[in-house]
């Protein structure tokens, strides 16, 4: 391997695989609790990983004449800098919701860091042509260029991948004398086929709070709509809660909950959300009236008795199916 553009490629994914084996190791040891976590990983590695790919050589160049030691000791000191800087630049665009990791980022780039300058500085040649002051300045400068530039790049693909597989828009239609928890169960081919109003599947509650519906559930960025509807097919549209407290100064209003499921047997004997007899769901409540104000303990009442009604639901809906089809 001498070519120089292979030699940083190579090093760039060195820098992943080395975090993403101490991640690994770490998740073992968490009975891999976290492990959802490794692909965030990887998205926020990219940057600095193409960021040193580049700008490595030039880094490491200032240190060329330095014994074994000092070099790696000072590899280690750049590989820590580098990634304590690109700490505090991911907080900047996550905020708090860089303490949700599981597992030690900050640790992770650094040995990560760390394996690609040495590989670097193993495999590259060294600069025989002394490069000038403004030179140097100009390549370390260009730096957080890159790692701003491949984070607006990541963004951009993240953007356009999610537009192309969001899922479908939806208005649901819910009773004007309805309040409290209703949900939608996802994937169940004995479940209605909704109809598309504007380009918007339309979801109609019914007073049991419960609608089973064909299509599968998707993740994705969610754009819905609420109304409530009388006898008469009159619609009053309702708020979009983003917060639990918004019940109190937003109501009537509707708070899009979790998304769950209810395992089901596998073949090896096991129950597992990813069987195919598997129950899934999505949660929402409607604060209007009264349930502005329900207290926690009534909330935990009304949800346990739901869940008892979509599992009774859901299979008579799967029995009516099996008769018909027989």
């Amino acid at each position: 391997m001498t070519r120089p553009y292979l030699i940083k490629i190579v090093s760039a994914l060195l820098n992943i695989l080395t975090g993403v084996i101490v991640a690994f190791i770490i998740l073992l040891k968490q009975n891999w609790f976290g492990s959802d976590d490794i692909t965030s990983f990887i998205f926020w590695t990219l940057p600095i990983a193409t960021g040193l790919a580049i700008c490595g050589r030039t880094i490491l160049n200032l240190f060329r004449r330095l014994s074994l030691v000092p070099r790696l000791l000072i590899i280690f000191v750049i590989a820590a800098l580098i990634s304590f800087g690109w700490l505090y630049s991911v907080y900047f665009f996550l905020g708090p919701m860089i303490n949700a990791f599981s597992i030690p980022i900050f640790f992770l780039w650094i040995a990560g860091c760390f394996v690609q300058l040495l590989f670097l500085d193993w495999r590259l040649p060294k600069q025989v042509k002394k490069r000038s002051l403004l030179q140097v300045i100009f390549t370390l400068l260009s730096l957080p260029v890159i790692l701003i530039a491949s984070v607006y790049l990541l963004f951009s693909f993240s953007y356009l991948y999610e537009e192309a597989t969001k899922p479908a828009k939806e208005l649901y239609l819910i009773p004007s004398t309805f309040e409290g928890p209703f949900r939608v169960v996802y994937g169940e081919p004995c479940g209605v086929d909704p109809v598309i109003e504007n380009g918007r599947r339309v979801l109609v509650i019914p007073d049991n709070g419960l609608l089973i519906i064909q299509p599968k559930f998707k993740a994705g960025i969610i754009d819905n709509e609420y109304y409530l509807i009388d006898k008469s097919g009159n619609r009053k549209k309702l708020n979009e809660l983003y917060d639990y407290k918004d019940r109190l100064t937003r109501s009537p209003g509707v708070l899009l909950g979790g998304s769950g499921s209810f395992g089901r047997d596998m073949p090896d004997g096991s129950s597992s959300s990813e069987s195919p007899t598997a129950v899934h769901y999505t949660d929402f409540t409607l604060f209007n009236k009264d349930t502005a104000t329900i207290s926690d303990r009534q909330y935990s009442l009304a949800q346990r008795k739901f869940d008892s009604l979509t599992t009774a639901l859901v299979t008579d809906c799967r029995k009516t199916k099996a008769h018909t089809m027989h």
